[in-house]
């Protein structure tokens, strides 16, 4: 006989596919994070004491940072609110 499949993807429910959805994305974000600290640092390597250029370095340094708490705090985010929404 033959089985027609509802569900055509690997993921056994919408939970396992929003967990995978969030390691990709956070891997994603983890490489460009680290793109970013690369190149602020650069900045701040080559502004050769101009004011200014160390500013702008300076800024997008605490932004990359900022940026990587945040990748890594929205894995606990997710996670509660499928454990208190999905289950």
């Amino acid at each position: 006989m033959l089985e027609i499949s509802i569900n055509p993807t690997t993921h056994k429910s919408l939970a396992d596919f929003i967990q995978y959805l969030l390691n990709y994305a956070i891997s994603t974000s983890v490489i460009l994070v680290v793109v970013a600290l690369i190149i602020s640092g650069f900045k701040y390597m080559l502004a050769m004491g101009d004011e200014e250029k160390v500013k702008k370095a300076t800024k997008s340094l605490t932004f990359a940072l900022v940026g990587l708490v945040l990748v890594f705090i929205a894995p606990m985010l997710v996670k509660y609110i499928i454990i208190s929404i999905l289950q």
